[in-house]
């Protein structure tokens, strides 16, 4: 997942517990982005982490995802993020990496609905699920290289859980899980 020429140069944090991995967007303003590494709990036994990612904030040393920066640079972030997986498993070893998007919960959804002027349907928010989409369309494009060092699968929401399975190109899911094989 690290093959990306075209990426924005990273600074490395392994503190508090957590990775995080800074860089600058570049473009109509320069953006501190973050990546976020957050152990939340073990599936199956083994350690689970939230990859987070978005724009950082100084002052609160938080990870927000709720702006859209538009500096015209996606794939190069898209690129720089996917970078530093790897890593995570190069730092933690044998762990599972979660990704999921925020705009995919119900309190989204909820407050996308109030303040929305496209008028969705009941149940079909068009501003829900970007974020998960986009790292699975990089999947279901790269399966087959990726599953030669890494296993993928795929889960979707039941009640407040999600139903874990082995990844199905072209299936969406609300969560999309990575271990590394063991070569």
């Amino acid at each position: 997942m690290n093959d990306f020429q075209n990426v924005y140069e990273t600074e490395r944090d392994l503190s508090n517990e957590v990775l995080r991995y800074y860089f600058v967007s570049k473009g109509k303003k320069d953006i501190i982005k973050a990546v976020g590494y957050q152990y939340v709990g073990n599936f199956n036994g083994i350690p689970l982490y939230n990859l987070g990612f978005g724009d950082y904030d100084l002052e609160t040393n938080k990870i927000s995802d709720e702006d859209v920066s538009n500096n015209n640079d996606q794939y190069k972030v898209l690129h720089t993020v996917l970078n530093t997986v790897p890593e995570l498993f190069n730092t933690y070893g044998n762990v599972i990496l979660m990704v999921q998007g925020s705009d995919s919960k119900p309190e989204f959804i909820a407050k996308c609905r109030a303040s929305c002027s496209r008028k969705c349907g009941v149940g079909d928010c068009k501003k829900a699920h970007r974020r998960i989409n986009i790292y699975r369309n990089f999947v279901d494009k790269n399966l087959e290289p990726l599953s030669e060092g890494y296993i993928f699968m795929g889960g979707q929401g039941v009640g407040d859980h999600n139903v874990i399975e082995p990844y199905a190109k072209g299936k969406k899911y609300g969560v999309v899980l990575v271990m590394r094989k063991n070569v």
